[in-house]
C-alpha cells in the first residue's frame, strides 16, 4: 500500500506541474488547473482505499487449495502425462 501512495504522490505531483506549465501556453482557464489538482486529492484516498483492499483479499483468499491431479496450479497448464483414473 506504501508504494501506492508513493507512486500516486510523484505522478499527482508531475500532472499539477504539468498542468501549471503548460495549460497557460494553450490558454487553458485557471480553474481547469485548479480542478485537476482537486480532483488529484480526491483520488489519494480513492487509490489507498482500493489498494487496501485488493491487499486484504490477496491476503485472505485461499491460494492453498488443491488443485486437480495432474494439473500445475504456478503455471496454469496441464501434465499431459498425468495418469488418468
Amino acid at each position: 500500500m506504501y508504494k501506492v501512495a508513493i507512486a500516486y504522490g510523484v505522478v499527482a505531483w508531475l500532472l499539477m506541474q504539468v498542468a501549471s506549465q503548460i495549460f497557460p501556453f494553450f490558454e487553458i482557464p485557471n480553474w481547469v488547473v485548479r480542478l485537476v489538482v482537486l480532483l488529484l486529492i480526491i483520488g489519494f484516498p480513492v487509490a489507498l482505499l482500493i489498494a487496501w483492499a485488493f491487499e486484504v483479499t490477496l491476503h485472505c483468499w485461499p491460494w492453498n487449495v488443491s488443485s486437480p491431479r495432474g494439473h500445475d496450479s504456478r503455471s496454469g497448464e496441464v501434465d499431459r502425462g498425468a495418469a488418468v483414473d
